[in-house]
């Protein structure tokens, strides 16, 4: 063999182990890369079964919410009712009793302020007598 094959051969050797050496290492980081796919996958597969389970209880609790919000709604409805036939009961007199206030309230005004201008004109008068 001539020495440029010779050195040929020994240049394809050194370009294969380097190949080798480089693909076993790409291969291990692969296989890391894999190893933790394959635990994110697992934990993701966990998490979604937790969600499963919380949406499953989520749906037996709602329909007794659904029927406590129907009952409340009907209770407030009543309620509002009730209240504005009280408030349309008690409004007219209400209305009328504080009208007849305020009318009495300015008639004694009226009597009380003539009662003591004829007081006062009445001392004025008789001299303070």
């Amino acid at each position: 063999m001539t020495p440029l094959v010779e050195f040929c051969i020994v240049v394809v050797t050194v370009a294969l182990v380097a190949n080798t050496i480089a693909a076993i290492r790409a291969m291990k980081r692969a296989e890391a890369a894999l190893t933790r796919a394959t635990e994110a996958i697992e934990h993701i597969e966990a998490v979604t079964r937790q969600v499963q389970e919380v949406i499953a209880s989520a749906q037996t609790a709602i329909q007794p919410v659904l029927r406590a919000t129907s009952r409340i709604e009907e209770v407030a409805e009543r309620a509002t009712r009730t209240s504005h036939a009280v408030l349309n009961e008690i409004d007219p007199p209400l209305r009328t009793t504080l009208a007849v206030l305020a009318g009495v309230k300015q008639g004694a005004r009226y009597l009380i302020g003539r009662l003591q201008r004829r007081m006062q004109h009445h001392e004025h008068v008789n001299g303070g007598d």
